[in-house]
C-alpha cells in the first residue's frame, strides 16, 4: 500500500466514522433501532451518545489527522478502537453465537488490518 493509498484509506475510513458519530448524535433513535437498543430514559441515550459518539469521533477525527499530518503515531486509538470493539464482539459470540454480529466483526478486522497497513507507510 503506496502512501497515497494509505492517506486516503484513513480519510474515507475517517469521515465514515465521522458519519456514524453525527448519527449517533443527531439521530439517536434511528441509530438504536438498528442496534437493537433502544434508548428507554435519558441515561440510557446519555450512554449511548456519549459512549458509541466517543469511539467513532475519536477514530474518525485521529484517522484524519493522522493522513493530513503524515504521522503514524496518531494512530493507536484508531488500531485499538476497532481491535477492542473485535475483540469484545468475539466474547460476545463465543456466548451466544449470533449469525448476525459477522459483518460487522469482518468491518470492524478489515478497518482494523487497512489502519494496520495504513501504519506502515505513514511517517
Amino acid at each position: 500500500m503506496g502512501k497515497a493509498i494509505a492517506r486516503g484509506f484513513l480519510v474515507v475510513v475517517g469521515v465514515l466514522s465521522l458519519v456514524n458519530f453525527a448519527a449517533v448524535w443527531f439521530a439517536l433513535d434511528l441509530v438504536a433501532q438498528r442496534l437493537g437498543t433502544p434508548a428507554r430514559d435519558a441515561l440510557a441515550e446519555s450512554t449511548l451518545r456519549g459512549d458509541l459518539g466517543a469511539l467513532f469521533g475519536m477514530f474518525g477525527i485521529l484517522a484524519i489527522l493522522a493522513a493530513i499530518r503524515d504521522d503514524r503515531r496518531l494512530l493507536i486509538a484508531p488500531m485499538l478502537l476497532p481491535a477492542l470493539a473485535v475483540a469484545g464482539r468475539l466474547l460476545t459470540y463465543a456466548q451466544s453465537p449470533t449469525p448476525a454480529a459477522v459483518p460487522l466483526m469482518a468491518v470492524e478486522a478489515l478497518v482494523l488490518g487497512g489502519v494496520l497497513l495504513a501504519r506502515t507507510r505513514l511517517g
